[in-house]
């Protein structure tokens, strides 16, 4: 958890608390490679930061690999002062260690990611049956139960999502 800075043209800065959620915290926590339940500061919550103001406006949809690809207001442009600096925190969800007993990959299970926990709340994913950290059989978590996912239309970006909600880059 902290302030929010980021590099642009060689000097570090603040972002502005203006538009700043919980969707823009989740798309931070995932740039710094780290998973869990991303929560939205503002009014220098973590204090406040010196040097410029880089960034206002910041609007994720919660689903950006980095911050730069949110739609934002240009570099510099602001209306701001430090006292408006954004922060995150990324807390870690608790739950169940797995423990993967490799029998092989089965016809169509699809996954290249690997989480030690999860969260025994409706949604939660997990990875069972890989060959290693790396793989296994992606499984949801929902009223009281872990079930399978069904592959038929399943793409490359559902991979990258289920990767990122497992808390992997």
């Amino acid at each position: 958890e902290g302030r929010v800075e980021v590099y642009h043209a060689g000097q570090w800065g603040t972002v502005c608390d203006d538009q700043w959620d919980d969707a823009d915290a989740e798309v931070v926590c995932r740039q710094l490679g780290l998973g869990g339940v991303a929560k939205a500061w503002s009014q220098a919550y973590f204090g406040e930061g010196s040097g410029p103001v880089l960034l206002d406006e910041v609007r994720c949809t919660g689903n950006e690999l980095s911050i730069e690809q949110c739609p934002k207001s240009s570099w510099r442009e602001h209306n701001c002062g430090h006292k408006e600096d954004a922060g995150v925190s990324c807390t870690p969800l608790t739950g169940t260690s797995i423990t993967s007993n490799c029998t092989g990959k089965q016809k169509n299970d699809f996954c290249f990611c690997f989480s030690l926990l999860v969260n025994d709340t409706d949604g939660a994913l997990r990875l069972t049956s890989g060959k290693g950290s790396h793989e296994g059989r992606l499984e949801v978590y929902y009223t009281g139960q872990w079930g399978t996912i069904c592959d038929d239309g399943w793409t490359e970006l559902n991979t990258q999502v289920a990767c990122r909600q497992l808390g992997f880059k």
